[in-house]
């Protein structure tokens, strides 16, 4: 069941990307999100996997504009925003950085972080991003 859920998922996205592509749409903020491959000038074997996912409102609605943040354990991040459909993506960190020392939180103002869902990935795969899915919960 798991598997159909991620396949599911997947399907839903792709979709999204083609309305995205026909559309013509782009990054919906400055710094915010653009699903496009033209951003990512290097081989995915020179960078490691990117992180991607959407915010939502613990009832469901997407959130738009809000802060995602990627934290890495060694110190520093990265700050992006989601765009109106509450999609936000961070390109490949580094092929020296590891997948599991990136940390994801998200943060709206007069909403609160309710929960991160992780999907899981395959060790050592630096094609296949990772999806990253935050819940927040008005306060």
């Amino acid at each position: 069941m798991t598997f159909y859920c991620w396949r599911t998922r997947r399907r839903l996205l792709v979709g999204l990307m083609a309305v995205w592509a026909l559309a013509g749409v782009g990054s919906a903020y400055a710094g915010g999100v653009n699903l496009g491959n033209d951003e990512d000038s290097t081989t995915a074997a020179d960078q490691g996997p990117s992180f991607f996912g959407f915010v939502r409102d613990a009832a469901g609605p997407a959130i738009g504009d809000a802060k995602v943040t990627a934290s890495l354990t060694a110190g520093g991040a990265l700050v992006t925003r989601t765009n109106s459909l509450g999609v936000y993506k961070f390109s490949g960190f580094g092929k020296d950085i590891d997948p599991d020392s990136v940390t994801i939180s998200c943060a709206k103002d007069g909403y609160k972080q309710a929960d991160v869902l992780r999907r899981p990935h395959a060790k050592g795969d630096n094609a296949e991003p990772i999806e990253v899915e935050c819940t927040l919960q008005k306060e």
